[in-house]
């Protein structure tokens, strides 16, 4: 097997940590088994939180061999990331399927390929759902059962 050897700067390290972190999280976090491929890089980047001088970040638990981040420094990923991600999507989310309700309830079931007709409707639809939801937030959307 070829090996590659980086070179990098703290700064860059830290990036890489927090980049592998997040990767493994978005990977793992819906899984109930851990891809180990994933968990393999991310040990081997958090192996060498020493050499880069993050003692205070990364911590190393010989008994179960494992390395992590401190939990602090966890928390501080995700409240930055995390959090503004999740509610990026939640509302990109909400107003892809609410669009597409409005589409099926006008054209029936939606082929795999939309028509031009019905991509022109679904921008539409998606810009009215977004400007109301922009303006009014959740009070307006209505649950039927």
């Amino acid at each position: 097997m070829k090996k590659v050897n980086l070179e990098m700067s703290q700064e860059q390290y830290e990036k890489l940590v927090e980049t592998v972190f997040l990767g493994t999280w978005m990977v793992n976090s819906t899984q109930l088994e851990l891809d180990e491929a994933f968990e393999d890089v991310r040990s081997l980047v958090l192996s060498k939180y020493k050499e880069a001088g993050l003692e205070d970040k990364i911590t190393y638990e010989e008994t179960f061999d494992v390395h992590d981040l401190a939990v602090e420094y966890e928390n501080e990923l995700l409240d930055k990331y995390v959090e503004e991600y999740d509610e990026f999507s939640f509302w990109d989310k909400l107003i892809e399927k609410l669009s597409e309700k409005k589409l099926i309830k006008e054209f029936g079931p939606l082929p795999d390929s939309l028509t031009e007709e019905m991509v022109a409707k679904r921008v539409q639809y998606e810009e009215e759902i977004e400007k109301e939801l922009e303006e009014r937030g959740l009070t307006n959307l209505n649950l039927k059962a």
